[in-house]
């Protein structure tokens, strides 16, 4: 894996790649889990949702904005709606890559 794709784009490492990134990361991910539990708003968060990412640098900003807060209640709004935008962007991070298209290209009008 190229580290530096990685930076730009966390969508960028395969499938085995990332369960792998998983593994690595393991401290990380269960302590990350634990809280996004608690900070999710309606969103079930799966035993295996990539909670790791937060301890990587492409989402080290929303990491340092979550910073202590325990509790939804805790988070400024804006970051709680960007907590479940992550929760749902990346539901299915170790599950698959289909449909994942970062940087999809526009519909052309025909005619």
């Amino acid at each position: 894996m190229d580290t530096y794709d990685f930076l730009t784009d966390p969508r960028t490492p395969t499938l085995s790649e990332r369960r792998e990134m998983r593994e690595q990361f393991a401290r990380e991910h269960d302590t990350w889990l634990r809280r996004l539990r608690e900070l999710a708003e309606e969103h079930a968060v799966d035993d295996d949702f990539p909670a790791f990412l937060l301890a990587t640098q492409p989402f080290e900003d929303l990491a340092r904005r979550i910073g202590r807060a325990a509790t939804r209640a805790e988070l400024a709004t804006e970051v709680a709606d960007e907590v479940d935008w992550f929760l749902q962007a990346f539901a299915d991070y170790l599950r698959t890559q289909d449909g994942e298209d970062a940087f999809p290209e526009p519909r052309r009008l025909t005619g």
